[in-house]
């Protein structure tokens, strides 16, 4: 069997995406949709990559990253309102070593505070790396703090009433490879006030830390077990403390093996809060916003799924019409079998229903920063994006959205976004029901419909579709909303079912990539390489096979890889949470002897192609 595969369509889409590339210092007003435009493109710094900016008071910017200066350094840049830089700062603690700056805010004198983490030369621990500048760039005074063992990721800054300044973030464990989640209070010098550590479940993080509405502070993040544990425990966490940093509350929101992560919280009009966190649904990540009240408790909850695509948003900022999320767009490419990466706006009501999707394009993008509102009400977006062979921190900023009515629509019906689920006695799972409208498109309505369960001494369901199994067997929910209904099918498991064990191992494919004919078949296998006893076995009969197009190839339940027609698609093998993929690429069948035989790239048989 041939196993070879054409890199012709990687090289055109390379081709393609670097001939959209932006110009550096090129302004102009082009998108993808027509809410936003691109106001101004710039690059800075060379060997630099751009990780946050936030808006200052005079109108301008401050963008934060790092830079390579014979080590790597952070990068500090004040700009104008139009991009210009007005000053830099390249900065670091050890003369031999690595920084990075991450979160930055502008402090009540007019200066800034840095946070970020440094390294010294051959040193595996990051240190948390303080930097307090003046509102001309220069340096007043910079610290590193040292907290044994522990990686420092800083996330979020907040100056409190008395000029001191907290610090919420994770401390990777460096031995073991788990997170503990950290809030520090410093003075107006940099010197610990209190350093206060968060357990949960075994490795937690925080993202975002915002004053409280009634005092005190509110913090989210993520709750779960380390990677190599179960992945029962995924939890978006939600927690407030008080001025010592001690907890009064915190709330957890479980949906095993999903990674739920809250990202972003801010306070919503009436109090409570708005908070825009990620799951991981079939491999994609899934955009999910929550309104909460004062102590926490869930008023309602929308996901935000774009067929297979992943949306990373990171960032929640409040519009006029309600809400806009902030990140990156991921799009796999499957006519090359890679992936776009672009930065991305995802527009909402006050009330959660979707707006708008946005995309601008850009040359490659190797990873998305954190974005943020502008005082104008538009948005800008630092990135990391190659230029030729070497890697450059870019910023785009966007116009305010324009003022566009959403198109009137049809409800034609409501859909589940996946066909079963299944739950072990005791845990819960939530679930995601889509209004489907006449011109194709989608929203969430899961906290719109009104839910019963089949048989609820099997599983129950809530007013916002969340699932809980109550004992083995099989029942299904259903959602009725406008005259519609939908439902599915739900499997309790018993409570010490082994099928959700954590795979300890990995999973590979008997081949990086397959090539067949249109209307054959050949055998692929799928192996898992165990940890525990260091051998690799053949568990092709026990996988879950899927398909990105499975019009154009699929795989049977045999481990039979069908080509249907021509085409590329990217094959699927699941097992036990862990996944392995490999493209294909099927050709049309041989012609008769005597007959033309067509060519891929669209020739004709036996013409020349141009170089």
């Amino acid at each position: 069997m041939s196993r070879t595969f054409s890199r012709l369509l990687t090289a055109c889409t390379a081709g393609l995406l670097l001939m959209f590339g932006l110009l550096p210092g090129f302004s102009h007003a082009a998108a993808e949709s027509g809410r936003s435009a691109v106001e101004w493109s710039r690059d800075y710094g060379s060997q630099s990559s751009g990780e946050g900016v936030i808006p200052t008071s005079d109108g301008g910017y401050l963008a934060l990253g790092d830079i390579y200066d014979m080590y790597r350094k952070a990068y500090v840049v004040k700009l104008d309102g139009e991009g210009q830089v007005e000053w830099e700062q390249k900065l670091a603690y050890y003369d031999w070593g690595s920084s990075t700056a991450y979160r930055a805010i502008e402090t009540k004198d007019g200066g800034y505070l840095i946070a970020g983490n440094t390294s010294e030369e051959f040193e595996p621990i990051r240190q948390l790396f303080l930097i307090r500048l003046d509102a001309s760039g220069k340096v007043v005074w910079q610290k590193a703090m040292d907290v044994q063992g522990y990686d420092q990721n800083p996330k979020s800054i907040v100056e409190t009433e008395d000029g001191s300044f907290l610090i919420a973030g994770s401390g990777i464990v460096h031995w073991v490879a788990y997170d503990r989640a950290y809030i520090t209070k410093i003075d107006q010098s940099g010197n610990t006030l209190w350093y206060n550590q968060y357990s949960f479940s075994g490795s937690d993080y925080l993202t975002d830390l915002i004053p409280a509405s009634d005092g005190g502070y509110i913090a989210v993040g993520h709750a779960g077990m380390v990677e190599y544990e179960s992945r029962e425990h995924d939890a978006m966490l939600v927690m407030k403390i008080d001025d010592q940093g001690k907890e009064v509350w915190s709330k957890q929101s479980v949906e095993p093996r999903s990674g739920w992560t809250a990202y972003s919280v801010i306070p919503a009009e009436d109090g409570g809060y708005m908070i825009l966190s990620r799951k991981s649904v079939n491999g994609n990540g899934v955009p999910v916003l929550t309104k909460t009240d004062l102590t926490g408790k869930v008023q309602w909850e929308k996901t935000y799924q774009d067929g297979t695509n992943s949306q990373n948003f990171n960032r929640l900022v409040q519009t006029e019409e309600g809400y806009a999320m902030l990140g990156e767009h991921v799009t796999y490419l499957d006519w090359s079998a890679e992936w776009k990466h672009q930065y991305g706006v995802l527009s909402v009501n006050r009330n959660g229903e979707l707006i708008s999707r946005e995309l601008f394009k850009g040359p490659p993008i190797y990873r998305v920063g954190t974005a943020s509102g502008t005082l104008d009400g538009g948005y800008i977006f630092p990135g990391t994006v190659q230029r030729g062979d070497g890697a450059k921190f870019q910023l785009m900023k966007l116009t305010p959205p324009a003022d566009q009515p959403p198109a009137e629509r049809m409800l034609t019906g409501i859909e589940y976004t996946e066909k079963e689920k299944k739950l072990k006695t005791g845990s819960s799972v939530s679930t995601v029901l889509q209004a489907v409208y006449d011109d194709g498109t989608k929203s969430d309505l899961s906290n719109a419909a009104v839910y019963v369960s089949g048989d609820g001494t099997i599983a129950d369901v809530d007013a916002l579709g969340r699932i809980t199994g109550r004992e083995p067997g099989n029942t299904y929910v259903e959602a009725s909303y406008e005259g519609y209904t939908a439902r599915l099918n739900v499997t309790v498991l018993p409570e010490d079912t082994n099928e959700y064990d954590p795979l300890n191992g990995y999973l590979t494919l008997d081949s990086n990539e397959y090539s067949l004919s249109e209307g054959s078949a050949v055998d692929i296998k799928v192996f898992l390489y165990d940890y525990n006893t260091q051998m690799q076995s053949d568990i092709t009969k026990q996988v879950q096979f899927s398909s990105s197009h499975p019009d154009i190839a699929e795989v049977d339940e045999e481990g039979n890889l069908i080509g249907h027609k021509p085409g590329l698609t990217q094959i699927y093998a699941e097992y036990r949470g862990g996944r392995t993929s490999a493209p294909v690429q099927v050709v049309r069948a041989a012609a008769p002897i005597g007959k033309d035989i067509p060519v891929l790239d669209g020739t004709e048989s036996g013409t020349p192609v141009e170089e």
